[in-house]
């Protein structure tokens, strides 16, 4: 996965209350909690008014899933209550694995608070909080980040500060100087502190790094593109188009996640136009879209391979020999035989003339190179579909069932009148070759991860 822009980041202080909401729940003492209080403060509830789309004075809560490298679990932004505004959690899951105390945390777990998170008294359980400085801990804070174009996900985090040699791997000095800055506003008695963030384009990678060094130290910048491999080619451009600023965050890792880009290069901005048209010309672009594809020019003779590697039950199409030409023969060849198994029907709405039909991959082309051809990783889709489920608006679980994300799908009433009617329906199953469940199961994980 790659990082991607952050919008919103919150800091909480782990002291007596977040301990006593997280710990576990004790009946009859003050562990009864299954939610994180947030700030009345006006200026909170204004940016929460930016980032979820809710009436404040109307809805009670926001659905919400909460996020971390090895899980999910669901929970909501509760606005009104009996309480101020809360983070809220399933009482029957517990909070957060992330935010939880584990006896033996590290990077590779979910949990990274140090403790004992077994004890059924009250004293036992507040002596855990009393013992993270004695060993090691130092004091650890809890941390949400929201990513734009998330409206409904919260990557869950725990950084410690002043941590001892154990435990630096969740060091506070990992996270930007901006979110140590927030961190240091907190304290036991205010326990919050957030900021919202303007980031925006793509994060570099080392390998574009490594590529724009190249490019400002050489006297030769054509020579450097020349060099450059088909998937660092198009990386490049594809940064160059829209480079990051601001700070980004990579949901896949754990606590090393943030990255925050350098400005771009005076010397690489100041002939960003020309590098751009070097390394389009170097390096054309190839269409991810399966309705686009189907609209590209195809070369007879790769079609005719492509034919034979599907009967042979070979699949796989290199990013290092793809063109734009080869795209839309492997489409071509794909969309047959994806077609012909759902006989030229759409499996969700039976739609069933052929201009409005495409054959959509479930793991994206771009995804996977060894599965590109397989007719099994494709549903014959009609144009609206199709749309919706590469934007993540339609999802298909493993018994085949059709879901529509109403929070993707926002406050557009048509578009959701038109996907609403499936929501539930199964889906219609062709006469082989029927999707992979593992396939329909990385779909939903890389949406999710959107």
């Amino acid at each position: 996965m790659v990082a991607q822009p952050v919008e919103w980041v919150l800091v909480i202080y782990y002291g007596p209350s977040a301990h006593r909401a997280t710990y576990g729940r004790l009946d009859g003492t003050k562990y009864t909690k299954d939610y994180l209080q947030l700030s009345k403060k006006a200026e909170f509830l204004d940016a929460v008014r930016h980032l979820f789309p809710v009436s404040i004075s109307d809805a009670g809560s926001v659905p919400l899933t909460y996020q971390w490298p090895t899980g999910t679990t669901p929970g909501a932004l509760v606005f009104n209550s009996a309480d101020r505004p809360h983070l809220k959690w399933e009482t029957s899951l517990g909070a957060p694995k992330a935010w939880r105390m584990s006896l033996t945390p590290s990077e590779a777990t979910a949990e990274t608070i140090p403790g004992n998170p077994s004890h059924l008294n009250f004293a036992d359980a507040e002596n855990e909080l009393a013992l993270l400085a004695a060993c090691g801990a130092g004091q650890p804070y809890l941390i949400a980040i929201k990513l734009r174009d998330e409206a409904r996900t919260l990557h869950l985090r725990a950084y410690l500060k002043d941590p001892s040699e154990d435990y630096e791997w969740a060091d506070l000095k990992l996270v930007p100087q901006e979110i140590q800055a927030l961190a240091e506003k907190t304290s036991r008695q205010s326990a919050l502190a957030w900021a919202l963030l303007h980031s925006a384009g793509t994060a570099p990678t080392a390998e574009i790094d490594y590529a724009i060094s190249q490019l400002v130290n050489s006297e030769n910048r054509k020579a450097v593109i020349d060099a450059l491999g088909i998937d660092a080619g198009r990386a490049l451009a594809s940064y160059l188009r829209a480079p990051g600023h601001g700070l980004f965050f990579d949901p896949a890792l754990n606590h090393d996640a943030w990255v925050k880009p350098e400005p771009l290069a005076t010397a690489i901005a100041a002939s960003i136009d020309d590098f751009l048209h070097a390394l389009q010309a170097r390096f054309p672009e190839v269409s991810q879209s399966d309705a686009s594809a189907e609209a590209l020019e195809s070369d007879p003779e790769e079609v005719e391979v492509f034919r034979q590697k599907i009967e042979q039950k070979n699949y796989e199409i290199a990013d290092s020999t793809a063109t734009v030409k080869t795209r839309g023969s492997a489409q071509k060849v794909f969309a047959v035989a994806v077609k012909n198994n759902y006989a030229y029907r759409c499996a969700i709405t039976g739609i069933g003339t052929k201009d409005f039909l495409v054959a959509s991959h479930i793991v994206p082309w771009s995804e996977d190179q060894t599965i590109r051809l397989d007719p099994s990783n494709g549903i014959c889709l009609s144009l609206l579909v199709d749309r919706a489920f590469e934007k993540g608006q339609l999802l298909i679980e493993d018994d085949f069932t059709i879901r529509i994300n109403l929070d993707k799908v926002g406050d557009d009433h048509a578009l959701r009148s038109q996907l609403e009617p499936y929501d539930g329906r199964k889906l219609s199953m062709p006469e082989k070759e029927a999707p992979q469940v593992k396939y329909l199961q990385r779909r939903r994980s890389l949406v999710e991860c959107k």
